[in-house]
């Protein structure tokens, strides 16, 4: 059995800008640890917002887990009006089950004062479809042997 070691140094040097396709003006600084090793079945993601900066268009998924690990700063949760929105601190962690009573719960993180940095992931299924109903749009999501397919759509 082998294992891909990423150094903290190499992680750092990794992080790349990446503005939101529906909302430029939302940026986060991400590298998929996962690609970088190979992993294919789970998304695993280290990423850091600059100071007041949102992660990405407030969204939930029909067939994604996905889950939050606060390492440096804090933020809020951001909740898209189901819901109050919630303070996060280092150490927290916040998952998203697709299970009954967890569906449909639109959410985005937003960085306090001295920004944030967290990791994140998700389950990787082959075909999800993830809803964004404050823009009422939606992404068709396909992730087949020959690459991964994006299709955003209107849901009005």
């Amino acid at each position: 059995m082998s294992s891909s070691v990423l150094r903290a140094a190499t992680i750092q040097s990794l992080l790349k800008p990446r503005a939101h396709p529906l909302d430029p003006s939302r940026v986060r600084h991400t590298v998929s640890l996962g690609d970088e090793t190979g992993i294919t079945k789970t998304g695993i993601h280290k990423t850091t917002l600059e100071p007041g900066m949102k992660s990405t268009v407030e969204h939930f998924h029909d067939v994604e887990e996905e889950w939050v690990y606060i390492l440096e700063g804090s933020g809020t949760l951001l909740r898209a009006g189901v819901g109050e929105d919630t303070p996060l601190a280092v150490g927290d962690f916040v998952g998203w089950s697709t299970a009954e009573g967890h569906h449909g719960e639109p959410h985005a993180l937003q960085a306090g004062a001295e920004g944030m940095s967290y990791l994140c992931g998700g389950s990787r299924q082959p075909v999800d479809f993830c809803h964004y109903p404050l823009l009422k749009k939606g992404l068709l999501i396909n992730r087949a042997p020959s690459g991964i397919a994006l299709k955003y759509v209107d849901e009005e």
